[in-house]
């Protein structure tokens, strides 16, 4: 199952509190990519649907559908703020997913509202 550090719980909350929808929650959904792997989409959403599975840490909530609970398994939802900007980012500490790194580390961005893959932070894919 994924985990949520908790600067990212605490950046849920922030972003959850600004939009004027505390109770809501930010779903994170995995779309097939190419050469690096599934591509992310992160969305504020205020209910979960059939079959989701949810997460909580501090008080903040991830929704996820089957599909994206099984390909974030052991992954971490952090948050990273870098000469390049801010953003949420799905860590794998023990390594990513067949098909999901193409040097990007383990490691892959995307920003508050919508996703991005691999292909789209400097990770030798494009």
């Amino acid at each position: 199952m994924i985990t949520i550090s908790d600067l990212a719980a605490d950046k849920i909350k922030e972003i959850l509190n600004a939009e004027g929808v505390p109770n809501h929650a930010l779903r994170v959904s995995a779309a097939s990519g190419g050469c690096c792997g599934p591509s992310y989409e992160v969305m504020i959403d205020d209910k979960t649907g059939d079959g989701d599975t949810v997460v909580e840490k501090n008080g903040a909530r991830l929704f996820l559908d089957a599909s994206t609970t099984k390909t974030l398994d052991g992954a971490e939802l952090g948050f990273i703020v870098d000469e390049r900007g801010e953003g949420f980012v799905i860590g794998f500490p023990n390594g990513a997913p067949e098909g999901g790194s193409c040097g990007c580390g383990g490691e892959e961005s995307s920003s508050k509202k919508s996703g991005g893959g691999c292909g789209s932070g400097g990770c030798g894919c494009s």
